[in-house]
C-alpha cells in the first residue's frame, strides 16, 4: 500500500497521492452518497406510494 502523500506549493497542499485501493473507497462512497440524496429527492417529491404487492399487480408479475 502506498503512504498518502500531500504535494505542497508555498506551504499549501495542492495535490494528495493516495493508494488507488484507497481511491476506489472513496469514489463507492461519493456515489453511495449521490444516491443517497437522489432517493430522498424522489421520496419527498413523490406523494402517492404503491406496496409492493400493488406494483406488481400494476405491472402484470
Amino acid at each position: 500500500m502506498i503512504k498518502t502523500q500531500v504535494i505542497k506549493e508555498d506551504k499549501k497542499p495542492v495535490a494528495v497521492i493516495i493508494d488507488y485501493k484507497e481511491y476506489l473507497r472513496f469514489k463507492q462512497i461519493e456515489e453511495d452518497k449521490a444516491d443517497y440524496y437522489s432517493a430522498l429527492k424522489v421520496k419527498r417529491g413523490n406523494k402517492k406510494w404503491v406496496t409492493h404487492e400493488n406494483l406488481k399487480k400494476e405491472l402484470g408479475l
